[in-house]
């Protein structure tokens, strides 16, 4: 089993670098280094600054659901394993390296599995249902002017529901109670019981501590909807970098919430090439240009947000590794001093 999704993380990747390399063939890829290279430096700096900020509200977002569990917990412990989280995402199928955070949070902060992954549930839930939310209103402001192709329909159609169904499976394991009764069921059964009953207790604590949750869940939407206009602010400046102002900050808004849906489609390692697809075809509509040729600076455009909006996330690996070697400490047994025999 093992094997098998190891080679589907494989294919996954392959795919979403295909399609990232058909990209720089269709647009000759000398000339979209070429505008890579030109692109201004203070669109970059400001790009890097609003994609933390970013990353930044999707952490207090997470923390703003564990105070109410655990109010002592150090607020920037809590950050840095969010932002572990937030790269696992970025390099994993369906951005599901997220769910690692619960582990992160107990072994940077000491935080019980059970409260983290109910923070992690919760936060999850809301962000699925604000940028759907979202992407449902950029669909709406921009088929007022433009008439999507259907490869970018789909794709979005695809993307938002994966996204809405995972939101709404998420707030289900956290506060739906049919789940605990289902899993109860299973600890009859003789052979699989007995190793579920743990499991089933966890996933129990995990839905007691989910109910404390509520009250914050206004003010984490909030904060993802920041993040989101936060990740259209540097996709502004980038755009702006390699190209000449003629999109409005709203126009890349709701194209922010776009990207971000098309990440959760199970087709490559985090959206990768779909993505920059995406961008690609939406920037030609925007702008009434023709497919034929590609644009190179709207595909230079797309692999430097690609690029800058994981590379950001590199603060997150920092409390990655010392978790994982805190981890392998735990794990490794100690050797025990040799005593002298006769």
């Amino acid at each position: 089993m093992a094997k098998y999704g190891r080679l589907r993380v494989v294919i996954q990747l392959i795919v979403g670098v295909a399609i990232t390399l058909w990209l720089l063939q269709l647009a000759n890829s000398s000339e979209v280094f070429a505008s890579i290279l030109q692109f201004n430096i203070g669109n970059l700096v400001g790009a890097v600054a609003f994609f933390i900020t970013a990353s930044t509200f999707v952490a207090l977002a997470l923390c703003t659901t564990l105070r109410n569990s655990n109010p002592t917990v150090p607020l920037k412990k809590m950050m840095m394993a969010s932002y572990a989280g937030q790269l696992l995402s970025d390099v994993t199928p369906v951005r599901s390296g997220y769910f690692m955070t619960p582990v992160f949070l107990n072994e940077l902060a000491n935080v019980p599995v059970a409260q983290g992954m109910s923070g992690v549930l919760a936060t999850g839930g809301v962000n699925s249902i604000v940028k759907v939310a979202i992407c449902i209103a950029g669909l709406g402001y921009f088929t007022r002017y433009l008439s999507f192709p259907a490869e970018i329909t789909n794709a979005l159609f695809i993307g938002i529901l994966v996204l809405l169904s995972a939101g709404v499976l998420l707030f289900l394991f956290l506060w739906d109670r049919r789940f605990s009764k289902i899993g109860a069921k299973f600890e009859r059964v003789p052979v699989i019981g007995r190793r579920l009953g743990k499991m089933i207790e966890d996933f129990g604590n995990v839905q007691q501590e989910g109910r404390k949750l509520r009250k914050s869940l206004i003010f984490v939407g909030i904060l993802i909807f920041l993040s989101v206009l936060a990740n259209g602010a540097a996709l502004y400046l980038i755009f702006n970098g390699v190209w000449y102002q003629s999109l409005s900050l709203l126009d890349f808004f709701f194209m922010a919430s776009f990207a971000s849906v098309l990440t959760y489609i199970p087709v490559t390692i985090a959206g990768l090439g779909v993505q920059e697809a995406g961008y690609v075809l939406l920037l030609h509509l925007l702008l009434g240009m023709s497919l034929s040729p590609i644009n190179p600076s709207f595909v230079a455009f797309a692999l430097i947000a690609r690029v800058l909006f994981t590379g950001t996330d590199i603060i997150g690996i920092g409390p990655l590794l010392k978790a994982g070697l805190k981890r392998e400490k735990i794990v490794m047994p100690r050797k025990e001093p040799k005593v002298p025999s006769n």
